[in-house]
């Protein structure tokens, strides 16, 4: 009768079974590694999740911007209040030249003057020129220390722009100093007198410009110092009759302003 196999020759046995010289068991017991099917799904699934979170990322990151936008407008709003309050409550609201679309220079190059939101500029009501920039823009000629819009180290050379645009009251002189003939005083209109009125506002000299920023509208601050944003819905024109401004300035497209900011104080 054949012996029982002790403990130790079960040993043995188990041992040698898992050895290299039995790689049906190694495997056995072995890691387990993904097929390619299975890595081909996992980065199916992970394309899926980034295609339906970026979209969400996105929304997030553009409602921030328009946060800063209203920051900046507020900001904007109480340098105007303090210049208006130096100033036997006049302020600079308005547009230079022919057309209502120059309604956004800081300074003329031409002229060789602080223009506009450059008043302010110059008589250290704004010290901070991030304040009028927009985060959303994209077009290089509105946005911060550019090529296509530097800002200067000392006295400009250049023309600036700003990044927003103010309500195109009335046409105001380069030169408050020497108006000329055309212009009769005062030269500029009183704060007060748009309390319920909309005073500044994203850019909204062309169509163009409203599809470089937000792009679905525009944040419009008013002479209270309330905010609001308006759909392009509201105030939008047709594109023949919002185009880009020209040279020299023409008032042609004036009447289209005139539409847009009157929009703006109804909503």
């Amino acid at each position: 009768m054949m012996a029982m196999p002790d403990g130790e020759n079960m040993h043995c046995r188990s041992k040698r079974c898992l050895s290299a010289r039995c790689p049906a068991a190694a495997t056995r017991h072995g890691p387990a590694a993904f097929t390619l099917v299975e890595l081909l799904v996992v980065i199916a699934i992970i394309g899926v999740l980034i295609a339906i979170t970026l979209p969400s990322l996105s929304r997030a990151r553009e409602r921030a911007k328009r946060s800063v936008c209203l920051s900046n407008l507020h900001q904007t709003h109480l340098a105007f209040l303090y210049y208006a309050a130096e100033n036997h409550g006049q302020a600079p609201l308005g547009y230079r030249s022919a057309s209502k679309q120059f309604n956004s220079m800081i300074y003329s190059a031409t002229s060789g003057q602080w223009v506009l939101f450059g008043l302010l500029r110059r008589g250290g009501y704004q010290t901070n020129p991030l304040a009028w920039y927009c985060k959303s823009e994209q077009n290089t000629k509105f946005m911060y220390n550019t090529v296509d819009n530097p800002w200067p180290a000392g006295w400009p050379t250049l023309n600036i722009q700003a990044g927003y645009a103010c309500r195109p009251e009335r046409q105001i002189p380069d030169d408050l100093g020497n108006p000329g003939g055309s212009f009769v005083a005062p030269y500029l209109p009183q704060m007060e007198d748009f309390d319920m009125k909309a005073i500044f506002s994203d850019l909204t000299a062309a169509a163009n410009r409203v599809a470089t920023r937000h792009r679905e509208g525009v944040n419009v601050l008013f002479g209270n110092g309330s905010a609001r944003w308006v759909p392009l819905a509201l105030f939008n024109q047709p594109a023949d009759q919002w185009p880009e401004p020209v040279n020299p300035p023409a008032p042609t497209f004036n009447g289209t302003q005139d539409l847009i900011w009157n929009a703006f104080d109804k909503n």
